[in-house]
């Protein structure tokens, strides 16, 4: 658990200080090293060389893990050629061996932290680090020094899983043990080989899923295996581990005395712990001897390897006679596995922690996609993951409410005796088979806070539901709840049950806090009204009476309001006006933008937030970076000089643009660069070439072809259409429209047309990204 960890790392921190002195406690440094590549591209920029050029010369380094320049040059024939015929490259090489290995520049180790009996600056150098004492040695020298390293390691699944449980406790099961539960329920592994994984811990890469489905999970030791197995290198075994269960007579084991060792997975040796045993039962090691055996391994000590393939050939032939040909094949084959092994005690831990959160999903869906969006609040890209998760599960997701939201995201679920979901509010669908909703929590609303959402939930509680924003306003404590608070829970909807617009509060604001604010002043001093003195209810104005809708806030500013306040949109979305247009002349996702190749246009819509300008290094030039928005997530994208002067003026705060860019995808390192950027309104319209609408055959086709004809006649532009009507299967008839009506797109057209019931769908033809510009080059001084 994350805050039970970082409190415990306080703790001991603190026991250190006050038993041994305040400077006995330290962080450790971390060294970032200037790798070959890079060499060659910071020395390529200081000999002047062209960018295009400097890319090619360190694309000839082949991409291995740490490779030296001396390596490369050793491996790569491409790159000793350029060296042998272009100077330029040979300078660049002989400089970059120099720097190679070199500090590039340091940070803090995450977890760990140096503890000794007597102030640290009788054994290391200190310095601060982001702030922090800390220790100048990286953990190897220090460990080398002999002082004690600790590292305290926070895990946010078990903060879900904390969450979840609490939720499952005070909405179905108050007795719910998560200890307690079977590691045989048939649901839970449904879920995992159905690939539903998204959320639970370890598993919910794309990888993992296959590997579920792969390899059919049906125990936790398949589950342990996957957790073991999914890693570079071993991955390559999962084939082998599904096919051995599936088929056992198609396992095979080293030696007939290993199978009771590599039984439980199928003749792979996946575990630290099985190459010791089988070190144990081959040649005799002793357990300690077994681990020293495994560290040389692990580590590729040649120098301990050779002394340990001489002690198990010999014990082999000790113990069991066996030949040292074969011996010495087994000892290969532990070394192979010996790179690749996990630490099983490690992989049960995480086993278990992943059949605990598959058990909640699949068990407990509502109340544990709740747990996962309360862990994610502040990382909007991971909440709008989750929530589009939630809703294809059945789950909806709705803003705050003053009644129903608790501090983190509250699950609601169908009432036990009815089996039905509490009504909403007016104007919010939900599907026909929702099995539950979530509510955004109170607490994660940006200006409201956790102080102020415990005060709320306390008094509801304790006196019941608000009746309406002037109940809240009179029972909840002003100091705690100010008017900031108020105001920030009126924006993002917190009171909408009450049928009153948010604009219509927000506007009387004033006179309601007045008004609530007497009532307390009366009740503080013990002043009862004329009401009190008859004990009946005082009579209160309705909602309507007072609302005023011409008040209300327009569907642009309540989406900004939300994004602002809760991180996402809740009631909509700004490219919902565009829905279908704007996917049709998007030619990517932003999922599928970090696989494409370097040098790759794109063309992509969204909504621009965080515009941040910068000024060029080179020539005091402004550039700028910004996130756009899709449904589906977030991407940083850079406009630089060039297209910062020509279409700057475009980028605009929460507001669609149509974006043209360019993907750089450099070794993994990969950035989008903007060539143009338009308002989606203006552009989008004109690159739409034709639009086929798809049709039932029935009545209701009958009148949207008069209102087609009628918004053609209305709107006139450049738009081809069609008519495609479906005629029994998968079989339509087609019809043009004649070129003389062509269409001028706008949303509101666009809408009214797609909701007429005969729509089934409809076809864009877009226009193709059209090619850059030709660019004029000159030289750097002007020239």
């Amino acid at each position: 658990d994350i805050d039970f960890c970082m409190r415990r790392r306080a703790e001991v921190i603190e026991y250190v200080r006050e038993k041994y002195g305040k400077d006995c406690v330290a962080n450790i440094i971390t060294y970032g090293t200037l790798g070959a590549k890079m060499v060659v591209r910071d020395v390529s920029r200081v000999h002047d060389l062209p960018f295009a050029e400097a890319d090619r010369l360190a694309k000839m380094i082949p991409d291995e893990l740490n490779i030296s320049l001396d390596d490369a040059i050793a491996k790569s024939a491409e790159l000793r050629a350029e060296i042998e015929t272009n100077p330029t490259a040979r300078k660049i090489i002989e400089a970059g061996r120099v720097l190679e290995g070199l500090v590039r520049n340091t940070g803090k180790h995450a977890a760990g932290i140096i503890i000794t009996d007597r102030p640290l600056d009788e054994f290391v150098p200190l310095t601060l680090q982001e702030g922090d004492v800390t220790v100048q040695f990286d953990m190897g020298a220090v460990t080398k020094l002999g002082l004690l390293k600790m590292d305290f390691l926070g895990l946010k699944t078990l903060t879900v899983i904390s969450d979840a449980v609490e939720n499952v406790r005070r909405t179905a099961d108050p007795d719910f043990d998560i200890e307690k539960i079977p590691l045989d329920d048939p649901r839970t592994y449904e879920l995992l080989n159905a690939g539903r994984t998204i959320g639970v811990f370890q598993l919910e890469s794309a990888g993992m899923q296959n590997a579920c489905k792969q390899v059919g999970v049906s125990n936790i030791d398949d589950i342990n295996a996957i957790c073991a197995l999914y890693r570079p290198g071993p991955m390559q075994f999962i084939p082998d581990y599904a096919r051995g269960k599936r088929d056992p007579s198609s396992v095979k084991y080293p030696h007939p005395l290993l199978e009771d060792i590599l039984k439980e997975t199928y003749g792979i040796i996946v575990y630290q712990e099985q190459v010791m045993e089988c070190a144990k039962i081959i040649a005799g090691y002793t357990l300690g001897g077994a681990d020293m055996l495994r560290r040389a391994m692990g580590k590729k000590d040649a120098e301990a390897m050779a002394r340990e393939r001489i002690k198990f050939v010999k014990g082999a032939k000790e113990c069991h006679n066996i030949p040292e040909s074969k011996a010495n094949e087994i000892f290969d084959l532990l070394n192979k596995f010996a790179s690749y092994g996990f630490n099983k005690s490690h992989s049960t831990a995480y086993a278990i922690v992943s059949y605990q959160t598959a058990y909640l999903k699949a068990n407990y869906p509502v109340q544990f996609m709740a747990a996962v969006l309360s862990a994610e609040l502040g990382n909007a890209d991971k909440v709008s993951h989750f929530i589009e998760e939630a809703q294809a599960m059945g789950i909806t997701v709705l803003g705050p409410d003053i009644n129903e939201s608790r501090e983190n995201f509250t699950p609601i679920v169908p009432d036990p005796a009815t089996g039905r979901l509490p009504d909403l509010p007016p104007g919010i669908e939900e599907r026909e088979d929702a099995i539950g909703r979530i509510r955004f929590g109170m607490a994660g609303i940006k200006g409201v806070g956790a102080a102020a959402a415990e005060k709320i939930i306390a008094e509801r509680d304790a006196n019941g539901p608000f009746k309406d924003f002037r109940d809240c306003a009179r029972r909840v404590d002003s100091k705690a709840v100010n008017r900031r608070v108020i105001e920030c829970l009126v924006k993002s909807g917190a009171f909408d049950y009450t049928g009153e617009p948010r604009g219509s509060i927000f506007h009387r604001l004033d006179a309601l806090l007045a008004e609530a604010s007497a009532h307390q002043r009366d009740l503080s001093v013990g002043q009862n009204n004329f009401f009190d003195m008859l004990e009946v209810e005082e009579p209160q104005p309705t909602a309507e009476s007072q609302a005023d809708p011409s008040k209300a806030f327009s569907q642009a500013e309540m989406l900004q309001f939300e994004k602002e306040l809760l991180g996402f949109y809740v009631s909509g979305h700004p490219l919902d006006e565009w829905a279908g247009l704007a996917e049709a002349v998007s030619t990517v996702t932003v999922e599928e933008l970090p696989t494409l190749p370097d040098r790759t246009d794109f063309r992509i819509c969204g909504v621009v937030s965080g515009v941040t300008k910068r000024l060029s290094k080179r020539d005091n030039s402004p550039w700028a970076f910004f996130n756009l928005a899709t449904r589906s997530g977030t991407v940083q994208m850079n406009c630089y000089s060039d297209a910062y002067a020509a279409y700057g003026d475009a980028l605009v705060n929460e507001r669609p643009a149509m974006i043209i860019g360019t993907v750089l995808n450099r070794d993994g390192d990969v950035r989008y660069s903007v060539r143009e950027v338009h308002p989606l309104d203006r552009s989008l319209p004109s690159l739409i070439n034709k639009v086929t609408w798809v049709l039932r055959k029935d009545a209701s086709a009958v009148k949207f072809l008069h209102d087609l004809r009628d918004t053609l006649d209305r709107h006139v532009g450049s738009t081809l259409v069609e008519v495609a009507v479906l005629n029994g299967g998968d079989v339509a008839a087609v019809a043009e429209i004649p070129s003389a009506l062509r269409w001028q797109i706008t949303p509101e057209s666009y809408r009214r047309l797609r909701r007429n019931r005969a729509v089934i769908g409809c076809a864009v033809d877009s226009k193709p990204i059209p090619p850059p510009e030709p660019r004029r080059w000159g030289r750097r001084n002007g020239s």
